[in-house]
């Protein structure tokens, strides 16, 4: 149990250039820590909403410390349960208290030696992150090892180069070229040697029609497909799943728009066979408590889990550590360039090893 001896905010930059939160939480046994919160680019609309960053400060130091050292002695689910009691304070205000405490008290601290999750690690994105011609947001490599991963992205760069192609990156570090449509992208990476491609559709923007993603899989290396339609078509995505799976029985059809962290939307996405593996994005709910239970949830009912990054980021590694705690099944941190992307990177290599010995 823990005390709020001190906590308090002030407005960084993240990745975009926009502003964000960090935030300073102090116990009573000396114990503190130092963590920033990230933002979506594409987001849900079911995830609960961010407010601006001056409104957020306020709310963490005039009206959310207050109350949280009136409540006295806290765990992580005490004051992730508090966190949450208020509806109008932002998810960047609950979770910035909320992973702040967490990395205070050791919540995240593993009690043996962690197993490195496979990597969805981008290598081209377009959309909103990128090249708005590509219908697809994000086209990525999956491996077991960061090696692996980064040796593919090299490789990929120099082959652009050689095809004097601008290797200009998007807002995760996948390469954007101008030109490329899906169709290229995907040519290019089955001709360099990926053998199992992951695809955030991001269906809420430029929904497919399931024909078109069918072919995909059928021509290409594809392991997985991340909100492939919009969120609010559950009857599109339940046979859609049914037509995939028979096509490919090994392909992860992912919820990320659909189920925004929210163990209940999971448990419910589950029965209806929406989907075999979700996202996990802290900052979907608000608190680190939440976004544990719907990593909970789902492996309870033997779906799979990508502990994920956001698309407006900033340097803390954090979200490594919470990957590790969960045991998630995958994490997608981006392209291995950026710095706010490599950290997240760098803290694995230094937690787990780059494959995991």
């Amino acid at each position: 149990m823990n005390r709020i001896k001190n906590l308090k905010a002030r407005p960084i930059l993240n990745s975009e250039g926009n502003w964000s939160i960090e935030c300073y939480l102090a116990l009573d046994n000396n114990q503190e820590a130092i963590v920033s919160v990230p933002q979506g680019i594409s987001t849900g609309e079911e995830e609960k909403a961010s407010v601006e960053v001056k409104k957020a400060i306020n709310q963490i130091e005039k009206q959310i410390k207050p109350a949280l050292q009136q409540a006295g002695e806290l765990t992580q689910s005490r004051l992730d349960a508090l966190l949450s009691q208020n509806p109008e304070w932002g998810s960047n205000s609950t979770l910035a208290v909320s992973a702040a405490f967490a990395k205070a008290s050791g919540f995240f601290k593993l009690n043996q030696k962690p197993k490195l999750p496979r990597l969805m690690m981008i290598v081209f994105e377009g959309e909103k992150h990128g090249n708005p011609n590509l219908t697809i947001q994000e086209f990525m490599v999956v491996v077991d090892q960061i090696e692996k991963g980064v040796a593919f992205y090299q490789k990929t760069k120099k082959h652009l180069e050689a095809q004097k192609v601008i290797t200009t990156v998007g807002s995760e570090g996948g390469f954007s070229p101008a030109d490329f449509t899906d169709e290229d992208i995907l040519k290019t990476m089955k001709d360099l040697g990926a053998v199992k491609i992951a695809l955030d559709v991001a269906g809420n923007i430029n929904p497919p029609t399931p024909a078109s993603l069918l072919d995909i899989v059928r021509r290409y290396p594809i392991f997985s497909l991340e909100d492939p339609f919009p969120e609010n078509q559950t009857q599109q995505w339940q046979e859609f799943f049914i037509s995939a799976i028979q096509e490919n029985p090994k392909l992860l059809i992912i919820g990320d728009d659909l189920t925004v962290t929210d163990s209940e939307k999971i448990k419910s996405g589950a029965e209806q066979k929406l989907f075999n593996a979700v996202i996990i994005k802290p900052n979907q709910q608000g608190t680190i408590s939440a976004a544990v239970a719907a990593a909970k949830t789902a492996k309870t009912l033997g779906i799979k889990t990508i502990a994920s990054h956001r698309g407006q980021e900033t340097n803390d590694h954090w979200a490594a550590d919470l990957a590790l705690k969960i045991k998630a099944d995958f994490v997608k941190f981006g392209a291995p360039a950026r710095g706010e992307r490599v950290a997240k990177y760098n803290r694995l290599l230094k937690l787990v090893g780059p494959a995991g010995d």
